[in-house]
């Protein structure tokens, strides 16, 4: 389980402040198969069970295990949402989807006469254009929609930071001039290993939050202020 992993390092590295956010994705066996998905959540009320059988101690059933990660004062280090899903972190408003909306939106557009490099850039405007995680119907071959459900792929607001995996080619982009796309491509790729982001939001510096008056709404630029590298694995 990848809850055994984070636990771990949380043991090795003490005093540890990151969190995490688990995402479910339509090919995980333990998570619902229709889009869009719940958050990840225990199978058994009460916690799970252990097996009875010889090399399986410790080892539990119908839980996620995440209890085990909470803090001293009970607070959650372990974040579970849906798939897709909007949330904040700071002033930083964040939106992601696990479902390869870019690509099933690249097999079905048709296009002539672009100038070179802007065939991604123009994929992702469909998604904030539309405030939708999935401007599609009907969908692509092996995606299930719920569309009594359709409400909860529509984004609530413009994210400054959409985040998209995608087995096309992975990019980083602005795109409408506020949101920073990502697409960080996907951890293996077959047999062979695959890729990852790793970003660095800057602060807004001291002189800007000063200058601002009281109540008074400002752009969160986060594109440039945030660092992206991709690295393979």
């Amino acid at each position: 389980k990848i809850e055994a992993l984070i636990e771990e390092l949380f043991v090795s590295e003490e005093g540890l402040e990151t969190q995490f956010v688990l995402v479910p994705s339509l090919q995980d066996a333990v998570a619902e198969w229709v889009y869009p998905q719940a958050p990840l959540t225990d199978r058994l009320a009460n916690g799970g069970k252990e097996f009875d059988f010889p090399g399986a101690e410790g080892i539990e059933n119908g839980t996620l295990g995440l209890q085990h990660t909470l803090k001293s004062d009970g607070s959650r280090r372990i974040h579970c949402v849906s798939n897709p899903s909007t949330f904040r972190i700071n002033e930083i408003v964040v939106g992601v989807s696990s479902t390869d909306t870019v690509f099933h939106i690249s097999t079905d557009e048709a296009n002539a006469n672009l100038p070179p490099g802007t065939r991604m850039t123009r994929i992702a405007q469909h998604l904030i254009q539309q405030r939708s995680y999935y401007p599609l119907f009907p969908p692509a071959p092996g995606v299930s929609l719920d569309l009594r459900q359709k409400d909860k792929w529509s984004m609530p607001c413009q994210p400054d930071l959409l985040i998209v995996p995608s087995k096309l080619a992975c990019f980083a982009r602005t795109v409408m001039d506020n949101t920073l796309v990502l697409n960080p491509g996907h951890l293996s790729r077959g047999t062979t290993g695959g890729t990852y982001a790793v970003l660095d939001v800057h602060p807004m510096s001291r002189d800007k939050l000063e200058a601002i008056e009281d109540e008074a709404e400002i752009n969160h630029d986060v594109q440039n202020r945030v660092r992206v590298e991709i690295k393979r694995i």
